[in-house]
C-alpha cells in the first residue's frame, strides 16, 4: 500500500533529474477579468439540461440577498433547475447566485452541471477502453456488475473515469467497470457502474488547444486567487482558483512546471493498516475523493490543478495545497499545457525541458 504521494513519485519516476532552475523572464500580468471562462457545448443531439447539484443543505432566496425571505431548501444531492445567473453581495470572493425556479441560491454550494439522457450501453469497449464521464447528476459505484452487490462509491456528475470492461446484470442492464487508480483495498482497485449513467468522452473533448503555440506558461496570484494562461504576452484564459489553506496545506509559491497529467485521479489520504504513525493524517483532515477530473501535476507531492465537484467557492484558500478550479477550466487546461499526449494515456509524463512552465508567487 502506498500513498498518493509516492504514488505519484513513482508515475515521474526519473523526471525530478530534469527540474532545472531555469533562468525564466516572468512577465507580470496586466489585470484581466475573471468570469465564467468556457461557456457550455450548445445542446446537439444528447440534449443535455443545466442543474445545480446542492453540495450539502442549501436555500433558495426570494431574492439574491440571504436577509430576503427563505423559500425552501435542498438537501445534499438534490438537483436544482438552474435558469440564469446574477452578482450580489454575499462575501468578500464571491457575489455568484444562480436564478431557480423559486427564488435565487448562492453559487458556492451548488454545482452546475450538465444532465444528459441515458447514455446507450457500448458493450465492446475494445482493447483499452474508454473515457467516461458520469452524465448524471450521481451514480452508484459497486463492487460487481448487480444493483444488489454492496455500493463502494457514490460517483458524481463531471468526474471522469477509465472503463476497461462491460458486464451485463441478471435483468440485461449494461455495466461499466472503471479504474480506481488509488491503491488497492479490501475489494479490488475498481468499481462497477451502470453504463447508461456514463457518457463516452469523445476524442474532440480531449484534443489538444493550440498545441503548436510554444511560448506557453502558466502564472497563478495567490493574492487574487487567479490563474492565467499567457501565449507569450497574450492572456489566452483565466480563471479563478481556490488554493492551498496555508501552513502544512499550502501552495507552494516557486517556479514549477508540468510533471503529470492525468485525465482522472482518485485522490485520497485514508489511513491503512500499514501506514506509519507519523504519516496519518489528522481525522478532520481526512478526504477520498474518486474520479478528479483533468488533473495537471506541477510538485512530486502531488498537488495539482485539477477540477473540484465538493465546492463551486473559487476565489478564496481552501484546499490542501492543490489548485482548485470548475472541470471546464480544468479540461481546457489540462488540454492546453505541454506536454500533449494520446487519447489512450492515461499518465502523460513530463519534466521542466517539455512541460509547461508555472509560476505561482
Amino acid at each position: 500500500m502506498i500513498t498518493r504521494r509516492d504514488l505519484l513519485k513513482g508515475a515521474i519516476a526519473g523526471a525530478a533529474a530534469a527540474l532545472l532552475p531555469g533562468q525564466r523572464a516572468w512577465a507580470r500580468p496586466a489585470a484581466v477579468s475573471v468570469g465564467q471562462p468556457i461557456a457550455p457545448e450548445p445542446p446537439g443531439a444528447d440534449s443535455w439540461q443545466q442543474f445545480g447539484r446542492a453540495i450539502r443543505t442549501v436555500s433558495v432566496y426570494e431574492e439574491a440577498d440571504a436577509e430576503s425571505e427563505r423559500v425552501r431548501t435542498y438537501a445534499r444531492d438534490e438537483a436544482i433547475p438552474i435558469l440564469g445567473e446574477t452578482r450580489a453581495p454575499f462575501s468578500a470572493h464571491n457575489n455568484l447566485w444562480y436564478q431557480t425556479d423559486e427564488g435565487y441560491v448562492h453559487s458556492a454550494w451548488v454545482l452546475p452541471m450538465r444532465i444528459y439522457p441515458l447514455q446507450p450501453f457500448i458493450e465492446d469497449v475494445g482493447t483499452w477502453g474508454l473515457w467516461g464521464e458520469i452524465a448524471q447528476l450521481t451514480t452508484e459505484a459497486r463492487t460487481a456488475p448487480s444493483p444488489n452487490a454492496p455500493r463502494k462509491y457514490r460517483f458524481y456528475g463531471s468526474t471522469v473515469f477509465h472503463v476497461i470492461e462491460t458486464a451485463r446484470d441478471e435483468e440485461g442492464n449494461g455495466w461499466y467497470k472503471v479504474v480506481d487508480d488509488y491503491p488497492p483495498r479490501q475489494v479490488g482497485n475498481h468499481q462497477w457502474v451502470p453504463a447508461q449513467d456514463i457518457r463516452r468522452i469523445p476524442r474532440a473533448e480531449m484534443a489538444p488547444i493550440h498545441p503548436f503555440v510554444g511560448d506557453k506558461r502558466i502564472e497563478v496570484d495567490l493574492q487574487a486567487q487567479v490563474l492565467t494562461c499567457f501565449e507569450g504576452d497574450a492572456v489566452a484564459f483565466t480563471t479563478l482558483v481556490a488554493s492551498g489553506l496555508g501552513g502544512i496545506h499550502a501552495t507552494p509559491a516557486g517556479e514549477h512546471c508540468v510533471l503529470l497529467k492525468q485525465a482522472s485521479r482518485h485522490m485520497a489520504n485514508v489511513p491503512y493498516p500499514e501506514m506509519e504513525e507519523e504519516d496519518q493524517p489528522d481525522p478532520a483532515d481526512i478526504f477520498d475523493l474518486p474520479g478528479i477530473p483533468w488533473n495537471t501535476f506541477f510538485d512530486l507531492q502531488g498537488r495539482a490543478i485539477h477540477g473540484t465537484y465538493w465546492h463551486n467557492d473559487f476565489g478564496i484558500r481552501r484546499s490542501h495545497g492543490c489548485l482548485n478550479v470548475s472541470a471546464d477550466a480544468a479540461r481546457w487546461i489540462y488540454r492546453w499545457v505541454h506536454p500533449i499526449g494520446g487519447h489512450e494515456d492515461a499518465f502523460i509524463r513530463s519534466n521542466c525541458r517539455v512541460g509547461t512552465p508555472i509560476l505561482i508567487t
